[in-house]
């Protein structure tokens, strides 16, 4: 009772999981085509959070975030590891966490780097917690999955998606602070390298929570 109890709940932590991706995708791709002259390889996705119909980012960042939070909490809970995933799991709920408030404290228009408000500044302080926590997750999370035999097969994917991560992060921190251009495009495949890994080890959870009978409650 308690394993069919807990297999119900990993099972919905992992939907959560999955959902988020899809659902961040989906919902920037409708506010990008909503404004007109908004630039993918340029433009900051936030941008989208201000400005007419800014409701449909913000709201997508607030939703998305609470989802991955409760992902990463069952992720914390379901995968038995050393100190090193359970720090990955911390730092995708910071993720989250900070995802979630990305669409209550929006960005100026532009995004400038240079604080124009008290809620550009608490944007931009919330998006170097975010991305960081977001680009070293995997790369923990790699570090400790060899001692849970149902996770020893995501090891590798984790340990390479961790390290192009922070490869990207550096790159998109680089056009960020104006040493490069398309500082859009580097933000999108920063993103997409980790939201993968996120829609990938949900899928690894809904499986274990299937078929695997020593579910942890």
């Amino acid at each position: 009772m308690i394993n069919s109890r807990a297999g119900a709940v990993f099972r919905f932590v992992a939907l959560c999981g999955m959902t988020a991706p899809v659902l961040m995708l989906v919902l920037w791709t409708v506010a990008s085509l909503m404004r007109p002259g908004y630039d993918q390889l340029s433009q900051y996705g936030s941008e989208l959070g201000t400005g007419p119909n800014a409701t449909i980012m913000n709201a997508n960042f607030v939703v998305t975030g609470l989802l991955i939070i409760v992902f990463a909490t069952g992720l914390f809970a379901n995968i038995r590891g050393v100190r090193w995933t359970r720090m990955g799991s911390i730092l995708l709920g910071v993720f989250g966490a900070g995802e979630g408030a990305g669409g209550f404290f929006p960005c100026d228009p532009g995004c400038p780097i240079t604080a124009q408000s008290v809620s550009q500044l608490t944007h931009n302080v919330d998006a170097v917690i975010d991305f960081v926590a977001i680009a070293l997750a995997p790369f923990l999370f790699s570090l400790g999955l060899n001692s849970d035999d149902r996770w020893k097969g995501y090891r590798s994917y984790s340990l390479v998606t961790g390290l192009i991560a922070i490869g990207l992060f550096l790159v998109f921190s680089a056009a960020s602070l104006g040493y490069l251009g398309f500082v859009g495009l580097f933000q999108r495949l920063f993103l997409a390298a980790t939201f993968l890994w996120i829609e990938v080890v949900a899928i690894r959870l809904l499986r274990i929570s299937g078929h695997h009978p020593s579910l942890r409650p």
